[in-house]
């Protein structure tokens, strides 16, 4: 081969090799403006969720875990004051953030429907996927919010059995009447049961 020849193929080599640099830099650069923009919006609903159910969670990160959890049907891990953490799984698979807010929203209305209005890790894990919650005299046995959820019905159906306006709850407007959920036959009552046993008052005796 030639020393004019040798100077092509290494020209030809250079060029390639420039050409290839290029795409790739393109490629990195292309990726980078499209995944920016997608982390930005992604993070703006998961922080709402966890100003809006702190408390409800009993800290910000007990309410990310929820939040990314339900996300994305992986393990949510709460931990009490104490310190004691209690872990599980949703009954769903992953859902978009506005089913995150409604299943969280059922949640908590359903908890304070039943009079509990600071949940423990094991009342939230109860009324999400099921179980009993409450301490003392009254344990209440819920069917689960994500357990309803994933056997096919939808959220509207899942409020209605338990006596909510969706679009109330969601907004924060509150409860609805009994009678809404006795509208929708289709629908078996799913509110939660209470297994506490209430004394009987004892009449008093008449003379004859």
């Amino acid at each position: 081969m030639t020393r004019a020849m040798k100077r092509t193929v290494v020209s030809s080599a250079i060029a390639v090799s420039a050409a290839v640099l290029a795409l790739l830099v393109a490629i990195l650069l292309t990726r980078f403006a499209v995944a920016a923009p997608l982390t930005k919006a992604s993070s703006a609903p998961l922080s709402r969720l966890i100003e809006a159910f702190s408390e409800f969670a009993g800290s910000p990160p007990n309410a990310q875990s929820l939040a990314e959890g339900l996300r994305n049907g992986t393990r949510i891990r709460l931990v009490d004051p104490n310190n004691v953490a209690t872990t599980f799984t949703p009954a769903t698979k992953p859902m978009s953030w506005d089913d995150v807010k409604i299943a969280l929203s059922l949640a908590r209305a359903e908890l304070g429907a039943g009079d509990i209005a600071s949940p423990t890790p094991t009342d939230i894990q109860a009324v999400l996927n099921g179980g009993t919650a409450g301490t003392g005299d009254l344990m209440i046995n819920f069917t689960g919010v994500l357990t309803q959820r994933a056997s096919g019905l939808g959220w509207a159906q899942i409020a209605r059995a338990h006596s909510f306006e969706l679009d109330m709850l969601v907004n924060g407007a509150g409860k609805a009447t009994r009678e809404t959920a006795a509208e929708d036959a289709s629908v078996p009552a799913m509110s939660p049961v209470s297994t506490a046993k209430k004394p009987t008052k004892k009449q008093p005796r008449t003379q004859p």
